[in-house]
């Protein structure tokens, strides 16, 4: 009898089990449960979503999610948000339906909207960036920005796609107004109130014309030009609402100076302090952004060094036409001789000083004047060119007879006596060049001088080289310049071995080193 019951249950037991195997398997087949095949875990914004079959696109579900989301929203849908997936293999995991799935992910992503989703206009104007809501804004601002400059309100701000340009970009230019919008009636003088009022007075009334009809084909004044320097482009995108810009805050903000690094070539004549000053700069200033170690610090035509200029982000160049009395002088008349050095000019007739009104076309960029070009003028009293012979041929150069050395003594008077050239010292056998090229007048020995060689140019001047132990030329020979004519020694009236130079100019011994670079 046990026996049998113990049957019954074991068959009741195995029943047991093969009917949760069977549930099992329904939950496997449908996807309810895992019995040890792989799945997706779902993540969003880092947190657990659920548990999805392996088969199922979580990319696609976000996305058909969220063009749900974007067609239920009236306004265009802002969102920030981060998903992921990662597979796994545990025993007896539930999972979700796809449809669950994405009404999970829905939930999610409504939490990670945006609450404040705004069209903005931004300002790009290089490192600046300012969001407007509406292009109207965009407008008043840059309008607001040259009204400074332009109070009479002729240009205006046109905002306009570019050619080719990339799509949902804009540019802003500053274009002038029409003027027959703004056209005023100018009370007509008649040619009896110019003649009661002179001749004098006629010319008053003309400049005053001219100040007040900047249209007349005869001037050109006031305003004539205005534009953005630096490009301004506009484009369209959504912010938050707190990220919008007041216009009034953006016009102080792009007004006002920022130091910015600009590279300067230096000029002829520069040192830091005239260059500090030009710019509104300061030495310690130039120093520190070169790496220079002191304000006397040697610099040269033609260098490129860095200084910080105070510049706003937005700049206006306005050109404008101003009219004005000037004396002046008349171009001279140039006669070329072709036989006279550049160096040498005649004046066969001076010059004489007239007077003129003048209508300039003046370049401002920031307020600072940085063109100047004449357009019109009345000759008042005419000017008399002078007439001028000037020689066309370029005179000879002149060089350091030797490379190294070091410099021993000066031009002028020493021990009681003129000491005609200069000297450096260095070891015997040192090259001896020729300074300029000509033809060579001497090479031979002088008491005082020692083994010398003289030198005669095409300019007239003549040279000297002293003191040397070989010569290397004889006269009448032809040398070009930095041609070798001897080497260094201590022959004749010497104190050691040196090189000694001199230089004549109409027979007169003048100081070398105010016509050679040392």
């Amino acid at each position: 009898m046990q026996k049998i019951e113990l049957t019954k249950k074991v068959i009741i037991e195995l029943f047991v089990i093969a009917g949760l195997f069977l549930v099992l398997l329904f939950f496997a087949v449908s996807q309810k449960v895992t019995i040890g095949q792989k799945y997706q875990q779902v993540y969003f914004n880092g947190e657990l979503v659920g548990n999805i079959a392996g088969h199922v696109s979580v990319d696609d579900a976000v996305h058909e999610v969220r063009r749900e989301l974007a067609a239920e929203s009236d306004e265009p849908l802002c969102m920030d948000y981060e998903y992921s997936s990662s597979k796994a293999n545990d025993w007896f995991t539930p999972l979700m339906t796809e449809d669950a799935l994405k009404e999970a992910l829905k939930e999610k992503m409504k939490v990670s909207e945006i609450e404040t989703q705004v069209r903005a206009y931004t300002v790009a104007i290089e490192g600046y960036r300012g969001n407007f809501k509406s292009m109207d804004e965009v407008t008043e601002f840059l309008n607001t920005v040259k009204n400074e400059a332009d109070t009479e309100g002729q240009y205006t701000t046109q905002i306009s796609k570019e050619a080719g340009h990339i799509s949902g970009i804009y540019t802003a230019q500053l274009t002038e107004v029409d003027p027959k919008e703004n056209t005023e009636v100018t009370p007509e003088v008649t040619l009896a109130d110019q003649v009661s009022a002179g001749a004098n007075g006629a010319f008053t009334y003309q400049m005053e014309y001219a100040m007040a009809n900047p249209r007349d084909d005869s001037y050109e004044t006031g305003t004539i030009g205005m534009e953005f320097i630096e490009r301004v482009e506009v484009y369209e995108k959504y912010i938050s609402g707190d990220a919008l810009s007041d216009v009034e805050t953006q016009v102080e903000e792009v007004t006002k100076e920022k130091e910015t690094n600009k590279i300067y070539v230096v000029e002829s004549g520069d040192v830091l302090s005239v260059i500090a000053m030009d710019h509104d700069t300061t030495v310690a200033n130039i120093m520190a952004l070169n790496g220079f170690d002191n304000a006397e610090v040697r610099i040269y035509p033609g260098q490129e060094i860095i200084i910080a200029v105070p510049e706003p982000d937005l700049s206006l160049r306005i050109k404008k036409g101003e009219v004005y009395e000037e004396d002046y002088n008349a171009e001279p008349t140039i006669i070329k001789n072709d036989e006279w050095y550049t160096t040498k000019q005649v004046v066969h007739q001076e010059g004489t000083t007239g007077h003129r009104e003048r209508n300039d076309i003046v370049t401002y960029e920031n307020g600072i004047e940085v063109a100047r070009e004449l357009a019109h003028q009345t000759i008042m009293v005419e000017s008399t060119p002078a007439i001028i012979e000037q020689g066309t041929i370029t005179p000879p150069t002149y060089i350091k007879p030797l490379a190294g050395g070091h410099f021993t003594s000066g031009f002028g008077r020493r021990w009681g006596r003129m000491h005609k050239g200069v000297d450096w010292g260095c070891p015997v056998g040192t090259t001896v060049y020729a300074s300029s090229a000509g033809t060579v007048v001497s090479a031979g020995y002088s008491k005082g001088y020692g083994n010398n060689v003289v030198i005669s140019h095409p300019d007239g001047r003549m040279t000297r080289y002293a003191h040397n132990s070989k010569l290397l030329v004889s006269a009448g020979q032809w040398v070009e310049q930095g041609q070798s004519i001897a080497l260094s020694g201590s022959t004749g009236r010497s104190t050691g071995p040196h090189v000694h130079f001199e230089i004549y100019i109409n027979g007169v011994a003048v100081n070398p080193l105010n016509y050679i670079g040392q």
